[in-house]
């Protein structure tokens, strides 16, 4: 990441990571093709050990990427019809809606650890970190199971609504979100308890869910042909607090939904062609873009704040600038794409290809400062050291200088801790520091006192005009 220098420097300010500013990037560009299995449809990448992993769900296996340097490293067979994926620490779930299992693989080795037996057609998987659970919906016995992930067994089975979808966790208040899809529903689970808490009506056909934990708010995408909406749930109240039209003029449909932390701004994918974006502060419409045919997913990219929009007919996928909610520019990939994940270690977007049984790999651009007119003054003599041991386990020492600020007062400080979506997960510091140089210790705990899951983490440190940002690794 880019420093705070002793002297007047005529730039804009640097994009950081989840707090860009004016900045402009080089090129995106298809780097590999990559044949898999046939019928890719969803990809995880797992931050631990750098891979990707992409179910095929004609052939009945998954096969997994080394995201450095894009080999094959291994086919593993599951069971039929793998769909849903999550990640926990050194462990891979897979939902294997042909065969009503989940797969259980380990992330060090690549090998089959178990497979436990869950609801008719399972579809969607989702990691509670604060319970150490998976959760799976059920589509055909509108069920969730819920798997603890010690002992790898099946803990509970919760009844919801008709057919439920996709699943989203509100990291503030431990609940997840389940869309009961022609329930025009959703289902509240206490993570905690693994009950339902309540039933919120939304909208016709209920199909994608988002979260945005700085207002708190879960955003659901209706596809009810032309009158398309996302419903807006307060994640306190479990109350909906708005209905937003994002397809009515476009005779459209949202599809899946995405969401940018920086610029708080959540994505929907319209089935005319384009893309609707909401402001996720007052939860208005902010503007239409127009992409390829058929949008069908989004992945955001937070070191080049970009949105990578998947259109599945016209086989090509357009990158969107966060910051101006325009199209930078259209890549070709291969036939049908259907689904998108992000490599953060890496920087690469991953696209499936169902058509053509392959997976695109994008490079993405870095972030680049651009000269401008006006001189912005500096503040010197801030710095933010590489956290020791790294990667580590259970236990981090941060390191950080503070200098006076600009009127010789203490300056105001905070070094917080995010998770790879941009969550804020710990706040470390957040009070005014006399010069001087400091240490703090990071028990890989969250605001709550609960443990994470291992991955990848970033911390920040914000003082007067300075901000820097560092990634760390957590193995557990």
């Amino acid at each position: 990441m880019f420093k705070s220098l002793s002297f007047v420097f005529t730039f804009s300010a640097l994009m950081f990571l989840f707090f860009p500013s004016n900045c402009i990037s080089q090129s995106d560009s298809v780097d590999a093709t990559i044949s898999v299995g046939k019928g890719p449809t969803e990809l995880l990448w797992n931050p631990a050990f750098n891979k990707l992993y992409c179910a095929n769900n004609d052939t009945n296996s998954i096969t997994v990427i080394d995201g450095a340097t894009n080999a094959v490293i291994t086919t593993i067979s599951v069971g039929e019809e793998p769909f849903g994926l999550a990640c926990q620490g050194n462990k891979i779930y897979c939902a294997n809606s042909g065969s009503d299992n989940v797969t259980i693989i380990d992330g060090v080795n690549d090998t089959v650890l178990k497979t436990v037996n869950v609801g008719d057609r399972p579809y969607d998987l989702l990691y509670n970190p604060q319970n150490d659970k998976i959760y799976c919906s059920n589509w055909l016995d509108s069920t969730v199971s819920i798997i603890d992930c010690a002992a790898d067994t099946v803990l509970k089975t919760v009844p919801v609504g008709i057919n439920p979808y996709a699943l989203v966790y509100n990291s503030l208040n431990n609940k997840i979100y389940c869309a009961n899809f022609y329930g025009s529903n959703v289902s509240i689970i206490d993570g905690a308890k693994d009950s339902v808490l309540t039933i919120v009506t939304v909208g016709e056909l209920p199909e994608a869910l988002i979260y945005n934990e700085r207002d708190n708010k879960i955003y659901c995408a209706n596809a009810n042909g032309s009158s398309g909406n996302v419903t807006v749930i307060g994640g306190a109240s479990d109350s909906v607090l708005k209905t937003i039209n994002v397809g009515l003029l476009l005779h459209g449909f949202p599809l899946s939904l995405t969401y940018n932390p920086t610029n708080n701004k959540i994505y929907c994918p319209n089935g005319s062609g384009t893309v609707s974006i909401i402001d996720g502060a007052s939860d208005s419409m902010v503007d239409t873009i127009r992409v390829g045919l058929n949008p069908r997913a989004l992945s955001y990219n937070p070191q080049n704040n970009k949105i990578y929009c998947i259109n599945q007919t016209s086989n090509n996928v357009s990158i969107i600038d966060g910051a101006k909610d325009s199209v930078l520019t259209t890549l070709t990939v291969e036939s049908l794409p259907l689904a998108s994940a992000y490599n953060d270690t890496n920087n690469k977007i991953y696209i499936a290809n169902y058509g053509s049984s392959s997976i695109s790999v994008i490079a993405c651009s870095p972030p680049t400062a651009v000269e401008e007119d006006q001189e912005v003054e500096v503040i010197p003599d801030f710095s933010l050291k590489q956290n020791y041991p790294n990667p580590f386990n259970p236990v981090t020492t941060i390191k950080f200088k503070v200098q006076n600020s600009r009127f010789k007062i203490p300056a105001h400080t905070s070094l917080k801790i995010y998770n790879i979506l941009g969550q804020k997960v710990r706040t470390l510091v957040d009070e005014s520091k006399r010069a001087g140089s400091y240490e703090v210790v990071w028990d890989g705990k969250d605001d709550k006192g609960k443990e994470v899951a291992s991955g990848i983490y970033f911390y920040q440190l914000r003082a007067e005009d300075y901000t820097e940002t560092k990634k760390m690794i957590l193995l557990r």
